[in-house]
């Protein structure tokens, strides 16, 4: 397992008995992100048996209450337990809402916890928000009411040697060590280049898309991910969808599902549910009908391993 991500909230605008604000915790290696913070993410980073203190870096979808109104409190609470530094990435408005968090209604100690914001316009085309030698993380804009950007993790490729031919050539740790510093090296007296010995294979992707209606961005941010987790406020009321800006399982079935699998998506985990749906039966029957593959409903506390 390298990492596991924990979908915390799955309702949309008002929270309910049974599903949360949105937030959803990622882990990898030894890091842990935030995706979004709402109200009461907090409680569900406990009922999960999750860290607070693990979390370096919260990437924020949007400014609608449902997406943020956790933030302060998270940030108070990382205070607390004497954190030193947070950076948080969101849509322009981002450091207003922290500014005004930390100085004017909540007084959170900022000469002891450093928080950092980077303001990310949303764009029409992928742009990578953060990179390191390890995975980088990418946005771009989103179809809503607000400003809005959807996210992506992706790991770096990675080379992958081919077994069979190791063991035929029989190498020993001094090959792969020149081979790793100078990309070829040398065997009873023949140059063997690194590119020979295997090739480079994708990372691991995962995207974060919510609070939209049908754009072209979806498929730019998602293609080849192997988690996708959208939004799918409504069942069937298209309309209405459109005129607010959110999906609806129609659309996403019609227009989005077929373009995904297309374009290698492997899993989609639906989730940000209206809370006039009291169950998910008929989501779930329709994803039965049309034959949907790996389409999951995400309920909260779902986690996934990778």
């Amino acid at each position: 397992m390298r990492g596991r991500f924990t979908i915390l909230g799955t309702s949309s605008a008002i929270p309910t008995k049974e599903r949360n604000h949105p937030a959803i915790y990622f882990q990898w290696g030894g890091e842990a992100f935030l995706f979004d913070c709402g109200e009461g993410t907090q409680r569900q980073i406990q009922l999960a048996d999750l860290s607070f203190y693990r979390i370096d870096k919260i990437f924020i979808t949007h400014l609608h209450g449902d997406h943020v109104l956790g933030l302060p409190g998270l940030l108070q609470t990382l205070d607390f337990h004497d954190k030193d530094y947070v950076k948080i990435y969101g849509t322009p408005g981002t450091g207003e809402l922290v500014k005004l968090s930390t100085t004017r209604c909540f007084y959170i100690n900022t000469e002891d916890l450093k928080v950092e914001v980077k303001e990310i316009p949303p764009t029409e085309e992928v742009n990578t928000v953060l990179e390191t030698d390890a995975y980088r993380i990418l946005s771009i804009g989103m179809n809503h009411t607000v400003d809005c950007i959807g996210y992506a993790f992706e790991e770096r490729e990675k080379f992958k040697y081919d077994r069979q031919k190791v063991k035929d050539l029989g190498l020993k740790a001094r090959h792969f060590k020149e081979l790793e510093e100078k990309g070829f090296t040398t065997l009873n007296g023949k140059k063997i280049e690194k590119h020979q010995l295997g090739e480079f294979k994708r990372g691991f992707k995962f995207t974060y898309i919510t609070d939209t209606y049908y754009t072209e961005n979806i498929f730019s941010l998602a293609q080849n991910s192997d988690y996708l987790v959208l939004e799918c406020t409504y069942f069937d009321e298209d309309e209405y969808a459109e005129a607010v800006k959110h999906l609806s399982f129609n659309i996403f079935r019609t227009r989005i599902y077929p373009r995904l699998k297309e374009l290698g998506v492997k899993n989609i985990v639906l989730t940000h549910f209206s809370r006039r749906y009291k169950d998910l039966s008929m989501f779930q029957e329709a994803i039965k009908k049309y034959k949907m593959e790996n389409v999951y409903l995400a309920h909260d506390l779902m986690s996934f391993t990778f």
